[in-house]
């Protein structure tokens, strides 16, 4: 069900020519109209979906792979949070150039087995360490439950994890912004003992997943179409209505408690 993002449908309408009822709903269409549909396949994992959402469903990583269909079924809101997303991405990279602080930004990773590609968000000279960093904003919300416990998501730590072993670095952090009042915290993540062998067990499913990719058997679906995981996936309609059942029992990948 799409979220609302306008909020003065009822308000009285003016005199003059122009309707803020009508204006409201060409901006929202504005919003919608950057939602993409294609056909394309994947060449590698992307670290920023493993360990969230459908990147733990096996089927959805082997059609990915495969040449397939898919719809953005972004809502105008979500289509505006992302932006604003980006904006406070590009505001916070700038504000490091300007520091003085020597950084790298947006650079290019790969890890061959398995096989990901993605880009880091920046990384840090500190105090002689070259330290990676992942920038993320929250609500208030989820804002707060991250300033409690000062741990990120298991879909964050996995992402930052593979930056780190990538790089072969130590030392790296995650900087969470608050989307409402721009307060930040920043997280540092290390590439302990505990990380090495959560990260290890991430990397063994998805080689069993790219393994079963090769080998060309369609997992079976681990999921309702009516789950949370499916319904925001992009290939759902190409899944559930032009795709067979599947002969392969593949379990999702299982996301643990961030200790």
């Amino acid at each position: 069900m799409a979220r609302e993002i306008i909020k003065n449908l009822t308000y009285r309408k003016t005199t003059g020519t122009f309707d803020p009822a009508e204006f409201s709903v060409f901006l929202e269409d504005q919003y919608l109209k950057k939602n993409r549909s294609g056909t394309r396949a994947k060449k590698t994992f992307a670290p920023s979906s493993i360990g969230g959402y459908n990147g733990i469903c096996p089927r959805y990583w082997y059609l990915a792979f495969n040449q397939h269909d898919f719809a953005d079924s972004n809502d105008a809101l979500g289509i505006a949070n992302m932006s604003n997303g980006t904006y406070s991405h590009s505001r916070i990279e700038k504000l490091l150039e300007d520091s003085g602080v020597p950084v790298d930004l947006e650079s290019e990773m790969t890890y061959a087995d398995p096989p990901i590609r993605g880009y880091i968000d920046i990384m840090i000279e500190w105090e002689g360490e070259i330290v990676v960093g992942e920038f993320k904003t929250a609500r208030s919300e989820a804002f707060a439950v991250r300033q409690a416990s000062m741990k990120p998501s298991f879909q964050h730590l996995v992402q930052i994890l593979i930056y780190l072993k990538a790089t072969q670095k130590k030392s790296g952090f995650l900087l969470y912004e608050n989307k409402n009042t721009q307060e930040f915290l920043v997280i540092p993540v290390e590439m302990n003992e505990r990380n090495e062998a959560l990260l290890e067990k991430v990397f063994e499913w998805l080689r069993a997943v790219y393994k079963n990719f090769e080998e060309g058997e369609l997992p079976k679906r681990p999921f309702t179409r009516k789950s949370v995981i499916c319904k925001g996936c992009a290939i759902k309609d190409w899944c559930w209505e032009q795709q067979p059942e599947g002969t392969v029992d593949m379990p999702a990948m299982e996301v643990p408690k961030v200790y």
